[in-house]
């Protein structure tokens, strides 16, 4: 009995599905234009006019503007790297020398602080001071000892964008 129930209900369902399908469409309402407006006493309005007329600007496409305020585009790939990084010429000088790429020659103790003189991979010597821009990062710091760098990383699954490198004057290097 409970098969019988079941497929008789199915078949009800069945059928006001097909009849619901061949019902037809309502006709779509036709664009609304502008009526020029003529002047009509306060109170009448013509029949068919809309009551108010405003345009609406998501249907121009016009309205909408995106302001990104620094942060990245979310559709543009961090496994790609950018641009200006890609295997171009590097500016000449300091602003060219990577941080993995310094050797530090000396530290001279100043009037304004410590200096560190370094050699790039040009094989000349340069001298920093904290603050100085390097390729991939910049000098924080220029101790007695030790110089200090900020390194800048291209890595998204990093925590920190960037990573502090500490470069030893005197140095033990192995052969």
């Amino acid at each position: 009995m409970k098969t019988l129930t079941c497929l008789f209900v199915a078949l009800l369902l069945g059928v006001a599905s097909a009849s619901a399908q061949r019902k037809p469409a309502a006709p779509a309402a036709p664009p609304l234009t502008p009526v020029a407006a003529a002047p009509a006493a306060p109170g009448a309005s013509a029949p068919g006019a809309p009551v108010v007329e405003v345009e609406d600007p998501s249907l121009s496409g016009r309205g909408y503007t995106y302001d990104p305020a620094g942060r990245r585009d979310p559709f543009r790939s961090l496994l790609v790297r950018s641009e200006n990084r890609g295997g171009g010429p590097r500016p000449p000088g300091i602003a060219g020398i990577s941080i993995d790429d310094v050797t530090v020659q000396g530290i001279w103790k100043t009037r304004s602080g410590y200096v560190a003189q370094i050699r790039g991979t040009d094989n000349k010597s340069y001298l920093l001071r904290s603050g100085d821009l390097l390729y991939d990062g910049e000098v924080t710091r220029v101790a007695p000892n030790e110089v200090g760098f900020r390194q800048n990383l291209n890595d998204p699954q990093s925590v920190k964008p960037f990573r502090d490198v500490t470069k030893q004057l005197n140095a033990i290097t192995k052969s």
